[in-house]
C-alpha cells in the first residue's frame, strides 16, 4: 500500500513537472558578486526581483499558448565587505514566491504559489590583479523544498521556495575603465553552478537541477545631470542550464540555453547609497522539449556603502 501511494504521487508531481518550467525559479546566480572596493568597504544591496515567464516555446520555437504563466517574486539581500586589498566575502540571502497559472479556455483558473525564505550563498573572492578576481562559493538549502498543494500533493521541485542541495560555486570577474574615456568602464563576469542532490525529495527519492553556466559582457559610464549622477549600464547574459534529474533519470521540459539584454539605470542619491533599476528581455532560448521561457524580468532596489574612512558630502 505505501509503495502504490509513493508511485500515486510520484506521477501527480510528474505530471506538474510536465505542465511547467524547470528553468525558472529564484534568480540567484545572476545577482552574485558584488563589485571589487576599496580595504574596509561594506556593500549592502535590498531589491525586489520580479521574473515573468509567459513565452511557451519548443525547442527555438514559440507555440501559439497565452494560458499559462509562471511568476516569481524575489526580496533579496546581497552584502559584501572587503577584508584586505586581496580577499572579500559577499552573502546572498532570499524571500520568494512563486506563482504559477494556467487558464483552459471554458474551464476554472489552475492557480498554485509557494512563499517562503529561499536558499542562501556565500561567496569568497580573491583579487589576483586590478580589476580581476576570482571567487568560491556554497549554496545552502535554507529554504523549504516539501512544500505541499491545498490538496497535500507535494509541488514540484521547481515551484519550492528551495532546491534542498548544497551547491557549488566558481566566480569570475573582470572590470577596467577605459584610458579615453575614464568614467566608462567595461566588465564581464562567469558563474558556473555545481549542483548537488536533494537525497529527500519526497521522502526517499532525489532530485538534482541542472549544472547551470553564466556568462555576462557590459559596459557602465557615469553622466553629470545638474546636481544628480546618473550610471547607465548595457549588459548582454548568457545562460545555459543542464537537464534537471528526477532519481536518475532526466527531467522532460528541463533545461536550455538562453540569452538576454539587459539595460540598467543607477541614481546617485549620496556619496554612499543609490537607486536602481533594470530590465532583462530575451534575445533568445531554446528550450528542452515544451516549457515556459523567459519573457521579462524587472530588478529594482536600493545600493548602499558604508567606508571606513569617508568625506560624508556628497559632490557630484
Amino acid at each position: 500500500m505505501k509503495r502504490f501511494i509513493t508511485i500515486v504521487l510520484l506521477a501527480l508531481v510528474a505530471a506538474e513537472l510536465n505542465a511547467q518550467c524547470c528553468s525558472g525559479g529564484v534568480p540567484m546566480s545572476g545577482n552574485l558578486g558584488m563589485p571589487l572596493t576599496d580595504v574596509g568597504t561594506f556593500q549592502l544591496n535590498l531589491s525586489y526581483d520580479l521574473n515573468n515567464l509567459k513565452t511557451l516555446k519548443q525547442g527555438s520555437t514559440k507555440l501559439d499558448d497565452d494560458y499559462r504563466q509562471r511568476l516569481t517574486h524575489s526580496v533579496l539581500l546581497e552584502f559584501g565587505y572587503s577584508i584586505n586589498e586581496r580577499i572579500s566575502v559577499d552573502g546572498f540571502f532570499s524571500f520568494v514566491r512563486q506563482e504559477r497559472r494556467i487558464q483552459n479556455p471554458g474551464s476554472q483558473e489552475n492557480f498554485t504559489k509557494s512563499e517562503g525564505i529561499g536558499d542562501a550563498v556565500l561567496l569568497i573572492k580573491y583579487k589576483i590583479l586590478e580589476g580581476f578576481a576570482l571567487g568560491y562559493g556554497v549554496k545552502a538549502p535554507f529554504g523549504s523544498s516539501d512544500e505541499l498543494r491545498e490538496d497535500g500533493v507535494p509541488l514540484g521541485a521547481d515551484l519550492q521556495p528551495g532546491s534542498g542541495s548544497w551547491d557549488q560555486i566558481f566566480y569570475g570577474s573582470y572590470s577596467k575603465g577605459l584610458n579615453s574615456r575614464p568614467s566608462l568602464s567595461v566588465f564581464g563576469t562567469s558563474i558556473f553552478r555545481m549542483t548537488g542532490k536533494n537525497n529527500s525529495y519526497l521522502g526517499s527519492s532525489t532530485y538534482e537541477f541542472g549544472d547551470e553556466l553564466q556568462l555576462i559582457v557590459g559596459a557602465s559610464d557615469r553622466i553629470v545631470m545638474g546636481k544628480f549622477l546618473i550610471d547607465p549600464s548595457l549588459r548582454f547574459r548568457f545562460r545555459n542550464v543542464g537537464r534537471d534529474q528526477f532519481d536518475s533519470n532526466g527531467t522532460p521540459g528541463s533545461g536550455g540555453t538562453f540569452l538576454f539584454i539587459n539595460p540598467g539605470l543607477s541614481w546617485q542619491l549620496g556619496q554612499n547609497i543609490a537607486y536602481q533599476v533594470n530590465v532583462e528581455l530575451p534575445l533568445y532560448a531554446k528550450v528542452n522539449e515544451a516549457q515556459l521561457a523567459p519573457t521579462f524580468r524587472i530588478n529594482t532596489g536600493i545600493q548602499i556603502r558604508i567606508r571606513r574612512k569617508d568625506d560624508l558630502q556628497f559632490q557630484p
